[in-house]
Protein backbone atom coordinates (compact mmCIF):
# COMPACT_ATOMS: atom_id res chain seq x y z
CA UNK A 1 0.00 0.00 0.00
CA UNK A 2 1.27 3.45 -0.85
CA UNK A 3 0.65 6.22 1.64
CA UNK A 4 -1.54 6.34 4.70
CA UNK A 5 -5.10 5.20 5.26
CA UNK A 6 -6.16 8.85 5.24
CA UNK A 7 -4.67 9.30 1.76
CA UNK A 8 -6.41 6.14 0.54
CA UNK A 9 -9.77 7.33 1.93
CA UNK A 10 -9.22 10.75 0.32
CA UNK A 11 -8.51 9.11 -3.06
CA UNK A 12 -11.67 6.96 -2.84
CA UNK A 13 -13.73 9.98 -1.74
CA UNK A 14 -12.36 11.98 -4.69
CA UNK A 15 -13.45 9.30 -7.18
CA UNK A 16 -16.65 7.91 -5.62
CA UNK A 17 -17.90 10.39 -3.05
CA UNK A 18 -18.08 9.80 0.69
CA UNK A 19 -18.52 5.99 0.72
CA UNK A 20 -15.57 4.83 2.85
CA UNK A 21 -14.29 5.78 6.28
CA UNK A 22 -10.78 5.28 7.67
CA UNK A 23 -11.81 2.42 9.97
CA UNK A 24 -13.53 0.57 7.09
CA UNK A 25 -10.43 1.06 4.89
CA UNK A 26 -8.28 -0.52 7.61
CA UNK A 27 -10.62 -3.51 7.88
CA UNK A 28 -10.70 -3.96 4.07
CA UNK A 29 -6.89 -4.09 3.96
CA UNK A 30 -6.82 -6.65 6.78
CA UNK A 31 -9.45 -8.79 5.01
CA UNK A 32 -7.56 -8.62 1.71
CA UNK A 33 -4.24 -9.57 3.33
CA UNK A 34 -5.68 -12.92 4.48
CA UNK A 35 -5.45 -14.36 0.94
CA UNK A 36 -1.92 -13.18 0.05
CA UNK A 37 -0.22 -16.53 0.72
CA UNK A 38 -2.86 -18.41 -1.26
CA UNK A 39 -2.48 -15.91 -4.13
CA UNK A 40 1.26 -16.52 -4.45
CA UNK A 41 0.91 -20.30 -4.14
CA UNK A 42 -1.87 -20.49 -6.71
CA UNK A 43 -1.00 -22.64 -9.72
CA UNK A 44 -0.20 -20.57 -12.79
CA UNK A 45 -2.36 -21.58 -15.75
CA UNK A 46 -0.66 -23.19 -18.72
CA UNK A 47 -0.52 -21.35 -22.02
CA UNK A 48 -3.22 -22.23 -24.49
CA UNK A 49 -2.56 -23.75 -27.90
CA UNK A 50 -3.41 -22.37 -31.33
CA UNK A 51 -6.61 -24.48 -31.44
CA UNK A 52 -7.96 -22.73 -28.31
CA UNK A 53 -9.72 -19.50 -29.32
CA UNK A 54 -9.24 -16.37 -27.26
CA UNK A 55 -12.60 -14.66 -26.70
CA UNK A 56 -12.89 -10.93 -26.04
CA UNK A 57 -16.24 -9.46 -24.99
CA UNK A 58 -16.61 -5.69 -24.65
CA UNK A 59 -19.71 -3.73 -23.75
CA UNK A 60 -20.52 -0.12 -23.00
CA UNK A 61 -23.23 1.38 -20.82
CA UNK A 62 -24.26 4.95 -20.14
CA UNK A 63 -23.87 5.79 -16.44
CA UNK A 64 -25.59 8.74 -14.76
CA UNK A 65 -22.93 11.11 -13.43
CA UNK A 66 -22.80 13.67 -10.66
CA UNK A 67 -23.00 17.17 -12.22
CA UNK A 68 -19.44 18.12 -11.14
CA UNK A 69 -18.03 14.98 -12.86
CA UNK A 70 -19.48 15.77 -16.29
CA UNK A 71 -17.20 16.93 -19.07
CA UNK A 72 -17.25 20.68 -19.68
CA UNK A 73 -19.43 20.68 -22.83
CA UNK A 74 -21.92 18.23 -21.32
CA UNK A 75 -22.09 20.23 -18.08
CA UNK A 76 -22.81 23.44 -20.02
CA UNK A 77 -25.55 21.69 -22.05
CA UNK A 78 -27.12 20.31 -18.84
CA UNK A 79 -27.08 23.77 -17.24
CA UNK A 80 -28.67 25.33 -20.35
CA UNK A 81 -31.39 22.68 -20.28
CA UNK A 82 -31.98 23.34 -16.58
CA UNK A 83 -32.41 27.09 -17.29
CA UNK A 84 -35.10 26.27 -19.90
CA UNK A 85 -37.22 24.64 -17.21
CA UNK A 86 -38.75 21.21 -16.94
CA UNK A 87 -40.17 19.72 -20.13
CA UNK A 88 -42.47 16.71 -20.30
CA UNK A 89 -40.49 14.66 -22.83
CA UNK A 90 -37.27 14.82 -24.78
CA UNK A 91 -37.53 15.49 -28.50
CA UNK A 92 -36.36 12.68 -30.83
CA UNK A 93 -32.57 12.54 -30.77
CA UNK A 94 -32.30 14.91 -27.81
CA UNK A 95 -29.95 13.85 -24.98
CA UNK A 96 -30.54 14.55 -21.27
CA UNK A 97 -26.84 15.56 -20.82
CA UNK A 98 -26.17 13.61 -17.66
CA UNK A 99 -24.44 10.35 -18.67
CA UNK A 100 -20.97 9.13 -19.57
CA UNK A 101 -20.00 5.83 -21.14
CA UNK A 102 -18.56 3.06 -18.94
CA UNK A 103 -16.81 0.15 -20.65
CA UNK A 104 -16.35 -3.37 -19.35
CA UNK A 105 -14.25 -6.05 -21.03
CA UNK A 106 -13.87 -9.79 -20.43
CA UNK A 107 -11.11 -11.93 -21.97
CA UNK A 108 -11.14 -15.73 -21.70
CA UNK A 109 -10.16 -18.96 -23.42
CA UNK A 110 -12.80 -21.46 -24.41
CA UNK A 111 -12.86 -24.91 -25.92
CA UNK A 112 -14.29 -24.71 -29.45
CA UNK A 113 -17.87 -25.94 -29.62
CA UNK A 114 -18.74 -28.22 -32.51
CA UNK A 115 -22.29 -27.27 -33.41
CA UNK A 116 -24.86 -28.99 -35.57
CA UNK A 117 -27.60 -27.18 -37.52
CA UNK A 118 -30.25 -28.07 -34.93
CA UNK A 119 -28.05 -26.64 -32.15
CA UNK A 120 -28.56 -23.24 -33.79
CA UNK A 121 -32.05 -23.49 -35.31
CA UNK A 122 -34.30 -25.57 -33.10
CA UNK A 123 -36.60 -27.94 -34.98
CA UNK A 124 -40.24 -28.13 -33.99
CA UNK A 125 -39.93 -31.67 -32.67
CA UNK A 126 -37.51 -32.01 -29.72
CA UNK A 127 -35.86 -35.12 -31.22
CA UNK A 128 -32.37 -33.64 -30.89
CA UNK A 129 -31.27 -32.06 -27.63
CA UNK A 130 -28.81 -29.18 -28.07
CA UNK A 131 -25.29 -29.79 -26.85
CA UNK A 132 -24.20 -27.94 -23.72
CA UNK A 133 -22.33 -24.70 -24.32
CA UNK A 134 -18.59 -24.59 -23.58
CA UNK A 135 -17.48 -22.93 -20.35
CA UNK A 136 -14.87 -20.14 -20.27
CA UNK A 137 -11.48 -20.77 -18.67
CA UNK A 138 -8.78 -18.35 -17.46
CA UNK A 139 -11.20 -15.45 -17.39
CA UNK A 140 -10.08 -11.83 -16.86
CA UNK A 141 -12.70 -9.13 -16.35
CA UNK A 142 -11.70 -5.50 -16.48
CA UNK A 143 -13.98 -2.60 -15.79
CA UNK A 144 -12.53 0.73 -16.83
CA UNK A 145 -12.81 3.23 -13.97
CA UNK A 146 -15.32 6.00 -14.45
CA UNK A 147 -14.54 8.95 -12.20
CA UNK A 148 -17.57 10.65 -10.69
CA UNK A 149 -20.30 8.06 -11.27
CA UNK A 150 -23.42 8.82 -9.27
CA UNK A 151 -24.10 6.27 -6.50
CA UNK A 152 -27.26 4.18 -6.87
Amino acid sequence: MRGSYSQAVAAVTDRCGRVLGKRRAESLVAEAAVDIDAFYHHKIATLCTADMPLVIQVDGKGVVMRPEALREATRRAAEARKRQGRQARLAPGEKPNRKRMATIACVHDTVPAVRRPYDIVHPRAPAHLPRPAPLPTRRLINSLPLKGAAPK
